[in-house]
């Protein structure tokens, strides 16, 4: 048995999670158990499915071919069955991802498709679409002086006084090969996150990653192929909650699993106590430092409106 923290929750698995940090061994009950079992292909029960995914009450089952069949349950059980030749390394891959989002949206978390530092000990998350560059202008920033807190998955936790905190998604930075080779990180470079693709997992500046940090920003990449310049303005209220409903982790899976009105609800509370920026490039990697020093500079920049930190 093995264990593992992830998003601030404590896990078991019948085997080991390639690239998710160990945890020490706890005396007290676990948050989510993974185990390995049987996955029957249809689940009983479901309301609603999609091209590889089945939804009932409580439960979620998520069927990759050559991989394995996932289920989760009530966001504390992940059953898998594994595909005869899978790798560690695949199998992890779903299980960090969609798997986690589903069981996040089980236990009712906000979860952002972002990237995550921290900067001058706040949190700084990056949205954008994939491709955009958010785990590229994660690492540029790391490699700045920002630590590492997350790389895909941003799961956001509301403290009692309404403070929303940042969770670790245990991973390393995933990166091309081109943008490790780019950012000089070769030295720093495992094991691919997939055969085959030419994507790696690259160890981070300092030492490990927070697990929790309090979020002060949200960063809104988006691409402008007429601006020869990086641009960043601090966005109003209304129009941040506006842009970032739609950025949750897996947006279709997520209205699915939780009620539109909780997610308006939650990314309404994150809005009313951080920065929003809207942060608009070119895709030039020559411009990479204008990023980081746009983000830097508006992270440090005083409030622009009531209610930010």
């Amino acid at each position: 048995m093995f264990r593992h923290r992830v998003c601030g929750l404590s896990v078991t698995s019948d085997f080991v999670l390639t690239d998710l940090p160990g945890a020490e061994d706890e005396a007290s009950a676990p948050d989510v158990v993974v185990r390995a079992g049987a996955v029957p292909p249809a689940l009983p029960d479901a309301f609603r499915s999609g091209p590889a995914w089945q939804l009932a009450n409580r439960a979620f089952q998520l069927d990759v071919p050559a991989v394995a069949r996932f289920l989760v349950r009530d966001g504390r059980e992940v059953v898998v069955d594994r595909d005869v030749g899978a790798s560690d390394a695949d199998v992890s891959a779903f299980l960090r991802g969609t798997v986690l989002a589903a069981l996040l949206f089980q236990r009712g978390q906000l979860v952002l498709h972002g990237a995550t530092v921290c900067l001058d000990g706040r949190g700084v998350v990056i949205c954008g679409r994939s491709g955009s560059g958010k785990s590229t202008l994660a690492a540029a920033l790391c490699a700045s002086g920002a630590a590492f807190v997350g790389d895909d998955i941003a799961a956001i936790r509301f403290e009692a006084d309404g403070t929303p905190t940042a969770l670790s998604d245990g991973r390393s930075h995933r990166l091309w090969a081109e943008t490790v080779e780019q950012l000089n990180l070769s030295d720093r470079r495992g094991a691919r996150v997939r055969q085959p693709i030419a994507k790696f997992h690259v160890a981070p500046f300092g030492g490990p990653a927070p697990e929790a940090v309090p979020l002060a920003t949200v960063v809104l990449m988006r691409e402008s192929p007429s601006a020869r310049t990086v641009a960043s303005s601090a966005l109003e209220a209304a129009d941040a909650a506006a842009l970032l409903s739609a950025e949750t982790y897996r947006r279709r899976l997520a209205r699915t699993m939780r009620p539109d009105g909780e997610i308006l609800r939650d990314v309404a509370r994150l809005v009313a106590r951080t920065r929003v920026v809207l942060l608009e490039r070119p895709m030039d990697f020559a411009l990479l430092d204008d990023a980081v020093a746009a983000v830097v500079a508006a992270c440090r920049s005083e409030p622009s409106r009531p209610g930010a930190p």
